[in-house]
């Protein structure tokens, strides 16, 4: 009978003789730091391919068997036992790997082992320098604020995303590079329409197929959500409530009030504490009114946004009766994936004493660096006119000139009241930014 380490060693070769068809992503991981590097995000998004990536890119650089990858899904290794992390070390002594160099160990679906952080924080301390360690898994189990107190000092998290519109054309196979001709143009405007239809969860735009979208969604709420939850009804109504209110103003106790007229009670701590869940899980984000008065900003609505346009689609409005907001949500979730990959920015909206509003507000450190409106409809007088004004009346408040309205197609630089003002389409904002 093949015993554990055997069986260990005997898939670890295999995984490194695996040629696999991957499609290229922007995200990339840290390869140049001894930190752990986790890899986080919602269900689906690619955390496992992105794994891959790396590793097909560090074959070109190291010695092939320098890299490890584990999957602790793989029914192979059942059953599973923490014994497994000692095996890795006594594979790595006996094939004499570290002769060759930093050794690269790839842990997929880590939480699978009882225990596993005590382990991988061992191998980390010992082997720092001498072994860099990747690791994914549930998002339910391996949350941000989870990983920063199981690895403290020790970790870089990367978020897995899905594709952006760049990635998505890519993996459409359509050519956006300059010049943009008008048969370039074109294909990249339908290939929008689709991705705000059906957003960007790879498998999605790779098969079409729209039954996908339902199973990841319901996926998230039943596997990450629910179980911390464990009020099914209110967590449902919540999740189909916010994909129909991307975008809008959002109070918990309105939304408390809302259950309640159905028959629902619900305190607003305890409803705040499902959101939380949901965001931990990807499934929705949150932006806060920007204020120079911290106390300001805590009392304001949020407003809130779904991670892909597919689940706003299908679980929320339909794409044809509001796809200004639709719009904005994408804008919002480009927008969140920019400052994620920088510490020192944030994402607000702002809304003055006349309700004047703009979408969004990027601050950088101390700065207010950009205000952005996102309007599908600026062809419309009265619209355009609501959304300059909010514009102005917010460059003035905070101080900031680099103002920017995403349209559909309109593009110009006009200058407004003293203020100039960039009109960019969508597709190119997408593509650029």
């Amino acid at each position: 009978m093949e015993n554990r380490k055997d069986k260990l060693t005997a898939y670890i070769e295999e995984e490194r003789t695996k040629e696999m068809e991957l499609k290229e992503r922007e995200i990339t991981l840290e390869t140049k730091t001894d930190l752990i590097n986790d890899i986080i995000g919602p269900r689906r998004a690619g955390k496992t391919s992105l794994m891959r990536l790396e590793m097909k890119r560090l074959a070109t650089k190291v010695n092939k068997g320098n890299i490890i990858y584990i999957n602790f899904e793989s029914r192979r290794l059942w059953p599973l036992t923490p014994e497994y992390f000692n095996d890795i070390i006594k594979i790595i002594y006996e094939e004499d790997l570290l002769k060759h160099g930093k050794v690269y160990l790839f842990l997929d679906e880590v939480q699978r082992i009882e225990g596993w952080e005590k382990y991988v924080r061992s191998i980390y301390d010992e082997f720092k320098g001498k072994i860099k360690i990747f690791l994914s898994g549930s998002t339910s189990k391996l949350t941000k604020s989870k990983l920063s107190y199981l690895l403290t000092g020790r970790h870089l998290t990367t978020i897995a995303f899905p594709l952006n519109f760049r990635e998505f054309l890519r993996f459409k196979n359509i050519d956006f590079q300059k010049p943009i001709t008008e048969q370039k143009e074109a294909l990249i405007r339908k290939a929008l329409k689709e991705y705000l239809s059906m957003g960007g969860f790879p498998e999605v735009v790779i098969t079409k197929n729209e039954n996908l979208i339902e199973t990841l969604f319901l996926d998230i709420i039943s596997r990450d959500i629910i179980p911390k939850a464990k009020n099914k009804e209110i967590i449902e109504d919540l999740a189909y409530f916010l994909c129909s209110n991307v975008g809008k103003p959002f109070t918990f106790s309105r939304f408390t009030k809302l259950l309640k007229e159905r028959g629902l009670e619900i305190s607003v701590p305890t409803l705040e504490k499902y959101f939380n869940l949901m965001k931990e899980s990807f499934l929705f984000f949150d932006l806060d009114a920007f204020s120079y008065s911290v106390k300001q900003q805590l009392r304001a609505p949020k407003k809130i946004y779904c991670i892909d346009t597919s689940f706003v689609n299908f679980f929320g409005f339909k794409f044809s009766e509001d796809l200004g907001r639709v719009m904005e949500n994408l804008v919002a979730i480009q927008l969140y994936r920019v400052v994620q990959q920088h510490p020192k920015m944030k994402l607000f909206y702002f809304k003055d004493y006349q309700q004047n509003e703009v979408d969004f507000v990027i601050k950088d450190g101390l700065k207010i660096e950009q205000l952005i409106q996102a309007c599908h409809n600026i062809d419309d007088f009265e619209t355009k006119r609501r959304e300059v004004k909010s514009l102005i009346n917010a460059s003035k408040a905070l101080r900031c000139n680099n103002l920017l309205v995403i349209t559909n197609d309109y593009e110009a630089e006009e200058k407004i009241k003293g203020k100039k003002i960039k009109f960019v389409p969508l597709w190119k904002w997408l593509i650029e930014v």
